[in-house]
């Protein structure tokens, strides 16, 4: 039972903090992305001035890395005490291929142009790139979902086997 209890809590944690990641990245895109590719590639200008102090990738990078630090260790234990295995493996796969690689290797670059070498682009390199990058962007968020969704699902399948632990013991008890 205690071992579910640990499982249960870990795994627990982490979906809470996939499912506020999930949110914080619909949030960001809804907010400010409108605002940000309304007028391209003046208000590219604009949403740079207005982001000197604090700029999304301040925010969301840590997020991501406390996300996957969560993710590690849920998984860690999801083997350990074999349970909810699949669903945390799930998690992990869309977390890193999705997220992740996805960030890294297509939004990165295009980000990169939009704002930190857009001089060196022609309109119709810098407008390509901010298409591509919103795309980029609604993919991101539907895998961020798929990794809430589905640690989540490994909770919940913890959840299960601590109140199916719990009727066992009542149940020897009364026997």
């Amino acid at each position: 039972m205690r071992s579910v209890t640990v499982a249960l809590t870990v795994i627990g944690v982490y979906a809470a903090v996939a499912s506020f990641a999930f949110a914080a990245s619909l949030t960001e895109t809804i907010m400010l992305y409108p605002n940000i590719f309304r007028d391209v590639p003046d208000s590219l200008a604009q949403t740079e001035q207005f982001m000197s102090e604090v700029a999304v990738g301040d925010v969301m990078r840590p997020l991501g890395g406390v996300l996957t630090v969560c993710a590690l260790i849920a998984c860690a234990v999801a083997v350990r005490y074999r349970l909810a295995r699949r669903w945390v493996v799930a998690s992990m796969i869309s977390l890193i291929g999705g997220q992740f690689l996805l960030s890294i290797l297509y939004l990165w670059p295009r980000a990169t142009i939009l704002f930190d070498e857009r001089s060196r682009h022609s309109l119709a390199e810098i407008e390509s790139a901010a298409t591509e990058f919103q795309v980029g962007e609604w993919v991101r968020i539907a895998v961020a979902l798929a990794t809430a969704v589905f640690a989540v699902a490994a909770t919940l399948s913890c959840y299960r086997t601590r109140i199916l632990a719990e009727a066992d013991e009542r149940f020897e008890e009364l026997a």
